[in-house]
């Protein structure tokens, strides 16, 4: 890991596995400073870097033969070149998904997923991670067009929620 002097702010490598749990003393080679380090808490183990986002995703779960099994509105927690997490209020427990949401001039963006988890949370409401299939400059464009709309309503969840129509079902899903 990449360690940042306290005092001069010059930056070396340490290896973690040589830090104790409680931390340790190191000394900066430049300076001279003596400062305490301590190992990561979390090591990322995701293969993209995940954008927070809290933009409104119609869902559509559908069976092996591509037909509407059900549907439902969540929220996406973060997004990557990966795949997405949404929360939503019911469990998704169809393997296939087709994403849906739409920006401020009403177009309507979409893609497609694969189920990898979905997992009950303490307040009641189920995270889902959904892997993203399909075209790549499909799914490139979906996030972008994702991002860009929940920088564009200042990150306000519900400016969206309460100025648009209920988005349509995707020609795809039907």
């Amino acid at each position: 890991m990449i360690i940042p002097c306290k005092s001069c702010d010059s930056r070396f490598r340490l290896d973690n596995r040589v830090i104790k749990p409680t931390g340790s003393n190191v000394r900066c080679s430049n300076c001279g400073e003596i400062f305490k380090v301590f190992k990561p808490n979390k090591i990322e183990k995701r293969k993209y870097q995940r954008i927070k986002t809290q933009n409104l995703i119609s869902y559509f779960s559908l069976d092996d033969g591509g037909k509407m099994v059900s549907q439902g509105i969540g929220i996406a927690m973060d997004i990557s070149k990966g795949g997405i997490l949404l929360q939503t209020t019911d469990a998704i427990e169809s393997r296939l998904i087709a994403l849906s949401a739409i920006d401020r001039k009403k177009n309507l963006f979409k893609a497609k997923g694969r189920l990898a988890y979905s997992k009950k949370t303490s307040i009641g409401t189920y995270f889902s991670g959904i892997k993203f299939i399909g075209v790549e400059k499909h799914v490139t464009r979906f996030i972008v067009n994702l991002v860009k709309e929940y920088n564009f309503y200042g990150y306000n969840l519900f400016i969206s929620w309460h100025n648009n129509d209920p988005p349509p079902i995707p020609s795809y899903v039907t």
